[in-house]
């Protein structure tokens, strides 16, 4: 029983639920103790042990029910066949018929009335044998479907079901006429195809427990090297839970990242100091505090079509941090400059998102008139404790670029960094004002996938979170 629960805790894995080593320990005792008898007993005490939230709870007995099915063939594969009563259908294996003494039934006819009569219990037990024979366990995607299929037919004698010239020559041989050994070789077809058809489906439901986990975590790695103007709208959730996922990870990094700053070092000539009543021993510790002041975060994001899917997932991590970034302002433009903070305050990021796209996207992109209004707007707020990033791809319409606003930005700012969702070969054609603007600024990145958007953010909170 043992090795069935290692299945099983694969099984777990390969569905997204992630039970540790002493989780799986505990869950082997107390099946001990519970025994095997009762099936739900069994379900309570690997339920109690391995799912510790509601939602993984969900997932276990989704998971349990699908693994302990063990009605895996149909209760009669084949109708009642006129041929499959001249045999004699005894439920003994042939090994066990020649130990008993009976007339030997062939390997070929054994699994061929297993077929024909629908012997649910002794296929499944052939082919749990014969799953532990091919490894399906090690599976892991579902392009895999084919290769199981194949090795657990094998596994299960299906070779016996196809020799059709040897059965040929065999009701030759033995005197039967031509119609009988034709009827006998479409028999053997068809439970060859019966078998191919429950194996296949078998295999398909066993790797959506070994495999589902697997080939999501391969999907996210595609999506987060894919083009973000190349995301398709059927996979926004799953991007959604992929930016969400990724702001947890950079907020745990530099939360923790500041806790240490914010410690700030030992006072050794204070704490010396203090320690002269206790003969030096230093029972009262002094330490040179450290104020970390938290940067104000603007982003002024491109929201044309072109550039509009990067602005989306931008202002979706962005937001997803405010824990780290609590002064993020946010303005959008297409050639007017729009202030679409109080957006984020009332709806959630994805709706905010949305409704900003509705308001401001469109054509007719003109930095020069974004940058006259962000100089109005903004500008004269802006200090050594702001770090402003740029989204777009600088593509101006042969407008006046207003250069100067960025070189007034660039001195007054503590950072200004350009996120560009173009290729850098890209960066010197056409209308493009990259080559004016990109001096003009402390960090330039290109953002065209998640993963570089992680980079360019990971970056920003790096150099900007010590600031004083």
């Amino acid at each position: 029983m043992q090795r069935t629960l290692e299945e099983f805790f694969l099984a777990l894995r390969g569905s997204g639920l992630e039970p540790g080593l002493s989780e799986c320990i505990d869950a082997l005792r107390a099946c001990r103790v519970i025994g095997f008898s009762r099936r739900e007993d069994f379900r309570e005490a690997l339920g109690a042990t391995l799912a510790k939230t509601d939602a993984s709870r969900e997932l276990f007995d989704d998971v349990f029910d699908r693994y302990f099915s063990f009605a895996t063939f149909r209760d009669k594969a084949v109708g009642d066949s006129p041929a499959s009563a001249d045999l004699d259908f005894r439920n003994q294996s042939p090994e066990q018929e020649q130990q008993e003494g009976l007339s030997p039934v062939s390997p070929v006819d054994h699994l061929l009335r297993m077929i024909e009569t629908g012997d649910r219990a002794g296929l499944a037990s052939r082919l749990r044998a014969a799953e532990k024979t091919a490894g399906l366990t090690s599976a892991w995607l579902f392009t895999q479907r084919g290769l199981y299929t194949r090795r657990i037919m094998e596994a299960m004698g299906s070779g016996l079901l196809s020799a059709e010239d040897t059965e040929l020559d065999r009701s030759l041989s033995q005197g039967t006429s031509p119609n009988d050994a034709a009827e006998r070789i479409d028999r053997l077809r068809n439970a060859r195809q019966i078998l191919f058809e429950e194996v296949r489906d078998h295999v398909a439901r066993q790797l959506s427990l070994y495999g589902s986990a697997t080939t999501a975590k391969l999907r996210d790695a595609a999506l987060t090297s894919e083009s973000l103007a190349r995301i398709e709208r059927r996979d926004f959730d799953r991007m959604h839970r992929l930016v969400r996922k990724l702001a947890r990870r950079l907020a745990t990094r530099h939360s923790l990242r500041h806790r240490r700053r914010r410690s700030g070092r030992l006072d050794i000539r204070a704490t010396l100091a203090r320690s002269a009543p206790y003969g030096g021993l230093m029972f009262d510790t002094r330490w040179k505090d450290r104020t970390i002041n938290k940067p104000r975060v603007i982003a002024i994001c491109d929201v044309s079509r072109s550039v509009q899917a990067h602005a989306r997932f931008l202002l979706l991590l962005l937001y997803s941090l405010r824990d780290v970034l609590p002064g993020l302002r946010s303005f959008a433009f297409t050639h007017r400059l729009i202030d679409v903070s109080n957006r984020f305050e009332h709806d959630t990021p994805e709706l905010a998102i949305e409704r900003v796209l509705d308001q401001v996207g469109g054509t007719g992109t003109n930095y020069g008139t974004m940058l006259s209004d962000f100089a109005a707007q903004e500008l004269p707020r802006v200090d050594r404790r702001t770090a402003v990033i740029f989204l777009g791809d600088a593509r101006n319409n042969r407008a006046d670029p207003q250069t100067e606003v960025m070189r007034t930005l660039h001195k007054r700012a503590h950072r200004v960094v350009w996120l560009n969702p173009e290729p850098r070969s890209f960066w010197n054609l056409g209308d493009s004002e990259m080559p004016r603007y990109a001096p003009l600024c402390h960090t330039v990145r290109e953002c065209g996938t998640l993963a570089q958007l992680e980079r360019a953010v990971d970056g920003l909170l790096r150099s900007t979170g010590g600031s004083r």
